[in-house]
């Protein structure tokens, strides 16, 4: 169990390590969040209902996906179908997590009527984290019998906590933040996945 541990918090951590790179280095552009009935599902910037960079809903889940499908393929713990569904799993948990972020910080920062972003952010991110820790857990769950999804939920959960440091710090807190997240999350794999995926 040690060295599988170690196997998937190695892998977590390299997957953070790309996101983090190609979230500072690599740049799709703003995308407009969806307005409906005057009701922005986004940040409220002046008149404009904006979301964050595209690089953020794309590319995080995207890159875990296809760093965990191609190693648990390669070294025969899943076939070539689960690997593509793990993969896609991974890239839409994250646009629904960041998405859910994102609105969730500007309406709680709101609620709570503090300039002071990082509370809300915190609370924000671990919502979302359970949402896409969910959604990638049930998909998982569905893919290898006996995944226990709730250790998948809750470190997600606590993991999303540590979303400030996005905003505390321009470049090192990408970097400190999908470290952390994907690091962490991949060792709780380790232990919720059963032992032969």
């Amino acid at each position: 169990m040690a060295s599988r541990w170690h196997w998937f918090l190695g892998l977590g951590t390299a997957s953070g390590l790309l996101a983090g790179a190609l979230l500072v280095f690599c740049h799709i552009g703003d995308f407009s969040a969806p307005e409906v009935a005057g009701y922005c599902f986004g940040l409220r910037v002046s008149s404009r209902c904006d979301g964050v960079d595209g690089t953020f809903y794309l590319v995080p889940g995207t890159i875990f996906g296809l760093v965990f499908a191609g190693a648990l393929l390669a070294y025969r713990q899943m076939d070539f179908g689960r690997a593509i569904a793990f993969a896609a799993a991974s890239g839409a948990a994250n646009s629904v997590a960041v998405f859910l972020c994102v609105w969730l910080t500007d309406r709680l920062s709101e609620a709570l009527d503090i300039d002071f972003l990082k509370l809300p952010m915190a609370i924000a991110g671990a919502i979302a984290g359970a949402a896409g820790g969910a959604l990638l857990g049930r998909v998982a769950a569905s893919l290898f019998p006996g995944f226990r999804l709730w250790r998948s939920v809750i470190a997600a959960s606590a993991l999303g906590l540590l979303a400030p440091l996005v905003m505390t710090w321009e470049v090192a807190g990408v970097f400190l933040f999908y470290i952390a997240w994907q690091g962490g999350y991949a060792a709780v794999l380790a232990a919720t996945l059963p032992a032969r995926a």
